[in-house]
């Protein structure tokens, strides 16, 4: 074979198959160097539309392995009670009941509040095992055995596979062809095809899948098995697999890399599994996107030539890790049933144009870091009440699609939410003006003009003052002012037309100011900022320029989010902001 260093794996299922197949090649193309003695030994994907690109870190050369081959297994085989005895002499495989019972003792020591570190670790893979057995049991282990028991032999395998990706499109009826001829000159008595496992393949589980409708009958699809191998390899690479809090369902997570090395993603991917347990079905979306950036920008942090190249590409979701292709597998008892497949995107609005940007991003300290109050924001939420599961929808609507519209909807519902849950003297988590400063510039910079407009920032400002400022004084025992509740809906209700906005602002701001006149005359300082008649003027050239309902969600979302301060605690209420003694200007 000639020395090659780079492969293409076709995208042909356009679901995370293709991804399973691509980090599936990349590990076996990591053993193929270490057999030859390379280092550094990497693999670096590349994204490009059709294909995926794989380039080695050296080239691949066949004249290395030789006698001296020493037999590979990317993927173990899973020993149960039942199976133990027709396990292969030899083969490497992952003891599920021993992997059981340390499970069992690891949550035993978490309710029993012990220290974590004290906890025996979880086995490592353990949800990718708990996900094949028992129902994808046989099949993961036949591919297994097949690829064992080809013993010396396997670089025959491997060279097929090394010329079946040699170039796009890939060739895979002469792929199979040249197997079939392989196994009848070896007699291996493996075929060519196999079932294709719906763990791996979530569009093709068992059923009527005829191309042609001449006939009706229920069976498995079949693939040809190197293919489906590769697909069990790239699951332990590439993938997270949880079931649903609260039911028996299962959804899977496979990272659909831009341009990224295969030693990077797997330590990415370790410390992104760490951070994920069983969620709800929407905020698990959210958590994953969320958290999976989290783990990545702290990554490239760690190593000086990583964060050069990350300074390099600063667009994320573009030019790093596009997010995860998802499954979602309805539980029916003694069989699964794919319901839902998706692609949920990491945040768009994450750029990084210096090492400072990844702090702004990831610091915790104090929760300073804006991925970290979007993960606060999110984990609130109760997704079996209607009005969380709404405001979940929208916000996952907003952190996969980089869809503005869906934050402002998030945003003027929470503002409801917001003051209805405080009001029942529970604790809720508020966004803050950095936060959506932040998310207004990332997603559209254009609007940023508006943020800083002093009449924008004040109106902001009377109507934080007179809803959750206002609230939180009463809680103190200050009931000075008046809690405005409804205004953010109010607001939105009425920003359809100009006309009918201006003036539903308009009453609201001189009922501010007549009540600020009044506090002033009948009770002592501090008193709030009044709105001045340059304000007013501000926001209506505002609204004359970007419209209503732009304007609208801008003063919801920012006027309900409260203002950091450098000396504020944790889950502490925000300092009320600056006060003036001055009189009404409107």
């Amino acid at each position: 074979m000639e020395h090659r260093n780079y492969f293409c794996v076709d995208k042909s299922s356009r679901t995370f198959a293709d991804n399973l197949v691509a980090f599936g090649f990349a590990r076996l193309l990591r053993e193929l160097l270490a057999q030859q003695g390379d280092e550094p030994n990497d693999v670096v994907f590349q994204d490009c539309g059709a294909y995926f690109r794989l380039t080695t870190s050296h080239p691949v050369d066949s004249r290395f392995w030789g006698a001296a081959w020493t037999r590979i297994c990317p993927a173990r085989a899973i020993r149960t009670i039942k199976n133990a005895a027709t396990l292969p002499a030899g083969i490497p495989y992952q003891d599920y009941e021993a992997d059981k019972e340390q499970v069992s003792l690891h949550y035993a020591a978490r309710q029993s509040k012990i220290d974590r570190d004290d906890a025996p670790p979880l086995p490592p893979h353990w949800d990718v095992s708990r996900a094949i057995n028992p129902a994808a049991l046989p099949g993961y282990n036949n591919l297994v055995f097949d690829w064992w028991n080809l013993g010396e032999h396997q670089p025959l395998a491997i060279g097929l596979l090394l010329s079946l990706f040699s170039a796009t499109p890939n060739a895979l009826a002469d792929a199979v062809d040249t197997w079939k001829q392989l196994d009848g000159q070896y007699g291996w008595g493996i075929s060519a095809e196999t079932t294709r496992l719906q763990l791996y393949n979530p569009d093709q589980g068992k059923g009527q899948n005829k191309v042609k409708s001449d006939g009706l009958s229920i069976g498995n699809v079949k693939g040809f098995w190197l293919i489906e191998w590769l697909k069990a390899v790239g699951f332990y690479e590439a993938a997270i697999t949880r079931q649903v809090r609260g039911t028996k369902d299962r959804k899977t997570f496979i990272v659909s890399p831009r341009e990224l090395s295969h030693s990077v993603s797997q330590a990415v991917m370790a410390d992104f599994a760490s951070t994920m347990s069983s969620e709800t079905s929407i905020k698990f979306d959210v958590l994953a996107a969320i958290r999976y950036t989290d783990a990545l920008l702290r990554h490239f942090q760690q190593d000086a030539s990583h964060l050069a190249r990350l300074l390099e590409l600063r667009d994320v979701q573009k030019r790093v890790v596009a997010g995860f292709d998802t499954a979602f597998y309805k539980d029916l008892g003694n069989a699964v049933a794919t319901l839902n497949i998706s692609f949920i995107a990491l945040p768009r609005w994450v750029r990084i144009e210096s090492r400072d940007d990844i702090a702004l991003y990831t610091d915790k300290t104090e929760n300073r870091g804006l991925l970290r109050q979007l993960e606060l924001l999110t984990r609130q939420f109760d997704e079996s009440h209607s009005d969380a599961f709404a405001l979940l929808h929208d916000l996952r609507d907003f952190v996969s699609g980089d869809d503005l519209a869906a934050f402002f909807r998030f945003s003027t519902g929470f503002s409801g939410y917001y003051v209805s849950t405080r009001e029942r003297g529970q604790y809720a988590y508020p966004m803050t003006t950095e936060f959506v400063e932040r998310l207004i510039m990332g997603t559209n910079p254009s609007l940023t003009r508006i943020l800083k407009t002093e009449g924008f920032q004040n109106i902001a400002y009377a109507i934080r003052q007179s809803t959750v400022t206002a609230q939180f004084r009463k809680q103190q025992g200050d009931r000075r002012y008046d809690i405005r509740y409804g205004l953010g809906q109010e607001l939105a209700r009425k920003a359809i037309y100009s006309d009918r906005f201006i003036a539903a602002l308009s009453d609201f701001l001189h009922k501010y100011n007549a009540e600020n006149a009044q506090v002033m005359e009948t009770r002592p300082g501090p008193y709030r900022r009044s709105v001045k008649t340059t304000d007013i003027e501000e926001i209506v050239q505002l609204i004359d320029e970007y419209g209503p309902e732009t304007i609208a969600n801008l003063l919801i979302a920012y006027g309900y989010a409260r203002v950091p301060r450098d000396d504020e605690e944790p889950g502490e209420e925000a300092p009320q902001e600056e006060i003036s003694d001055g009189t009404a200007d409107l």
